[in-house]
Protein backbone atom coordinates (compact mmCIF):
# COMPACT_ATOMS: atom_id res chain seq x y z
CA UNK A 1 0.00 0.00 0.00
CA UNK A 2 1.46 3.45 -0.69
CA UNK A 3 0.03 6.72 0.70
CA UNK A 4 1.39 10.11 -0.23
CA UNK A 5 0.87 13.72 1.14
CA UNK A 6 3.28 15.37 -1.98
CA UNK A 7 3.03 19.18 -2.54
CA UNK A 8 3.19 18.73 -6.68
CA UNK A 9 4.88 21.98 -6.86
CA UNK A 10 8.02 22.09 -4.57
CA UNK A 11 8.21 18.07 -4.37
CA UNK A 12 8.51 17.96 -0.73
CA UNK A 13 6.33 15.21 1.33
CA UNK A 14 6.24 12.07 2.74
CA UNK A 15 5.74 8.64 1.22
CA UNK A 16 4.36 6.28 3.67
CA UNK A 17 4.45 2.14 2.25
CA UNK A 18 3.01 -1.05 4.24
CA UNK A 19 2.72 -4.27 2.77
CA UNK A 20 -0.71 -5.55 1.72
CA UNK A 21 -2.09 -7.29 5.22
CA UNK A 22 -4.75 -9.71 4.57
CA UNK A 23 -5.63 -10.81 8.22
CA UNK A 24 -5.63 -8.54 11.59
CA UNK A 25 -4.51 -10.08 14.55
CA UNK A 26 -7.74 -10.67 16.19
CA UNK A 27 -8.64 -12.60 13.11
CA UNK A 28 -5.42 -15.03 13.85
CA UNK A 29 -6.47 -15.06 17.72
CA UNK A 30 -9.86 -16.14 16.64
CA UNK A 31 -8.24 -18.62 14.21
CA UNK A 32 -5.98 -19.67 16.69
CA UNK A 33 -8.63 -20.06 19.63
CA UNK A 34 -10.88 -22.21 16.63
CA UNK A 35 -8.24 -24.59 15.73
CA UNK A 36 -6.79 -25.10 20.12
CA UNK A 37 -10.74 -26.06 20.66
CA UNK A 38 -10.59 -28.33 17.65
CA UNK A 39 -7.19 -29.66 19.03
CA UNK A 40 -7.87 -30.42 22.48
CA UNK A 41 -11.13 -31.92 21.28
CA UNK A 42 -9.66 -34.51 19.49
CA UNK A 43 -7.20 -34.65 21.64
CA UNK A 44 -9.55 -35.21 24.57
CA UNK A 45 -11.19 -38.02 23.14
CA UNK A 46 -7.83 -39.81 22.39
CA UNK A 47 -6.91 -39.27 26.01
CA UNK A 48 -9.92 -40.86 27.32
CA UNK A 49 -9.39 -43.82 25.39
CA UNK A 50 -5.42 -44.31 26.90
CA UNK A 51 -3.64 -42.16 24.42
CA UNK A 52 -1.59 -39.70 26.24
CA UNK A 53 0.96 -38.86 24.08
CA UNK A 54 -1.46 -36.91 21.29
CA UNK A 55 -1.88 -34.31 23.73
CA UNK A 56 1.05 -32.57 24.27
CA UNK A 57 1.61 -33.07 20.42
CA UNK A 58 -1.18 -31.46 20.01
CA UNK A 59 -0.14 -28.16 22.19
CA UNK A 60 3.31 -28.16 20.70
CA UNK A 61 1.58 -28.29 17.13
CA UNK A 62 -0.47 -24.67 18.48
CA UNK A 63 2.60 -23.31 19.76
CA UNK A 64 4.30 -23.70 16.64
CA UNK A 65 1.01 -21.77 14.85
CA UNK A 66 1.25 -19.30 17.23
CA UNK A 67 4.88 -18.44 16.41
CA UNK A 68 4.59 -18.54 12.90
CA UNK A 69 1.49 -16.12 12.83
CA UNK A 70 3.34 -13.81 15.06
CA UNK A 71 6.33 -13.68 12.67
CA UNK A 72 3.83 -13.42 9.58
CA UNK A 73 2.11 -10.72 11.64
CA UNK A 74 4.94 -8.94 12.53
CA UNK A 75 5.88 -8.96 8.99
CA UNK A 76 3.49 -7.15 7.63
CA UNK A 77 3.29 -4.53 9.66
CA UNK A 78 6.75 -3.33 8.53
CA UNK A 79 6.53 0.57 7.51
CA UNK A 80 8.70 2.58 5.30
CA UNK A 81 8.08 6.61 5.77
CA UNK A 82 10.34 8.34 2.93
CA UNK A 83 10.32 12.02 3.85
CA UNK A 84 11.41 14.78 1.50
CA UNK A 85 12.30 18.12 2.28
CA UNK A 86 14.18 21.03 0.73
CA UNK A 87 17.71 19.56 1.36
CA UNK A 88 17.16 16.19 2.58
CA UNK A 89 15.46 12.88 2.01
CA UNK A 90 15.29 10.78 5.08
CA UNK A 91 14.07 7.51 5.01
CA UNK A 92 12.95 5.41 7.98
CA UNK A 93 11.71 1.58 8.34
CA UNK A 94 10.26 -0.34 11.25
CA UNK A 95 7.44 -2.10 12.72
CA UNK A 96 5.95 0.22 15.43
CA UNK A 97 7.69 3.13 15.31
CA UNK A 98 10.95 3.49 13.72
CA UNK A 99 14.32 1.12 14.25
CA UNK A 100 16.27 2.73 11.89
CA UNK A 101 17.20 5.72 9.66
CA UNK A 102 18.78 6.95 7.13
CA UNK A 103 19.03 10.56 5.72
CA UNK A 104 20.91 12.08 2.17
CA UNK A 105 21.30 14.34 0.94
CA UNK A 106 18.43 15.63 -1.71
CA UNK A 107 20.87 17.00 -4.08
CA UNK A 108 23.06 13.89 -4.51
CA UNK A 109 20.77 11.25 -4.20
CA UNK A 110 19.20 9.26 -7.12
CA UNK A 111 16.29 6.68 -7.50
CA UNK A 112 17.19 3.90 -9.25
CA UNK A 113 15.30 1.61 -11.02
CA UNK A 114 16.48 -2.15 -11.62
CA UNK A 115 14.85 -4.25 -14.15
CA UNK A 116 14.67 -8.17 -13.08
CA UNK A 117 16.72 -10.50 -15.27
CA UNK A 118 13.46 -12.81 -15.32
CA UNK A 119 10.28 -11.67 -16.64
CA UNK A 120 7.43 -11.77 -13.97
CA UNK A 121 9.14 -10.85 -11.19
CA UNK A 122 8.70 -7.25 -9.86
CA UNK A 123 11.20 -4.19 -10.47
CA UNK A 124 13.46 -3.30 -7.16
CA UNK A 125 13.80 0.47 -6.40
CA UNK A 126 17.08 1.99 -4.79
CA UNK A 127 17.97 5.27 -3.48
CA UNK A 128 21.38 5.69 -3.84
CA UNK A 129 24.17 8.28 -2.41
CA UNK A 130 28.00 9.06 -2.05
CA UNK A 131 28.01 5.25 -2.28
CA UNK A 132 24.97 3.89 0.18
CA UNK A 133 22.37 2.20 -1.46
CA UNK A 134 19.19 0.97 -0.11
CA UNK A 135 15.88 -0.65 -1.59
CA UNK A 136 12.93 0.41 -1.02
CA UNK A 137 9.57 -1.42 -0.94
CA UNK A 138 10.92 -4.39 -1.15
CA UNK A 139 7.77 -5.92 0.46
CA UNK A 140 5.40 -4.05 -2.21
CA UNK A 141 3.53 -5.90 -4.84
CA UNK A 142 3.83 -5.20 -8.38
CA UNK A 143 0.84 -2.81 -8.36
CA UNK A 144 2.17 -0.74 -5.88
CA UNK A 145 4.93 -1.10 -6.43
CA UNK A 146 4.40 0.39 -10.00
CA UNK A 147 2.49 3.16 -8.04
CA UNK A 148 5.25 3.95 -5.79
CA UNK A 149 7.31 4.54 -9.17
CA UNK A 150 4.86 6.98 -10.47
CA UNK A 151 4.85 9.01 -7.13
CA UNK A 152 8.64 9.26 -7.28
CA UNK A 153 8.65 10.56 -10.94
CA UNK A 154 6.01 13.13 -10.23
CA UNK A 155 8.37 14.06 -7.16
CA UNK A 156 11.74 14.22 -9.20
CA UNK A 157 9.93 16.10 -12.30
CA UNK A 158 8.90 18.54 -10.13
CA UNK A 159 11.86 18.93 -8.64
CA UNK A 160 15.02 18.48 -10.70
CA UNK A 161 13.50 17.27 -14.11
CA UNK A 162 16.85 17.51 -15.54
CA UNK A 163 18.23 14.65 -13.95
CA UNK A 164 14.84 12.26 -14.42
CA UNK A 165 16.41 10.52 -17.24
CA UNK A 166 19.48 9.47 -15.22
CA UNK A 167 17.94 8.25 -12.08
CA UNK A 168 15.22 6.72 -13.75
Amino acid sequence: MVQTDINENTGNGTIVLKPNNSATWRFNVFIIGSLTLLAFLIAGVFLIQGLWLILPFSGLELIMLYFGLTICVRANTTTEVITFHDNTVIVEKGHTHSEHSWEYQRSWAKIFIKTPEHRGYPKRIYIRSHGKELELGAFLNKEDKESFIYKLKTIVYSRRPENIAQSV
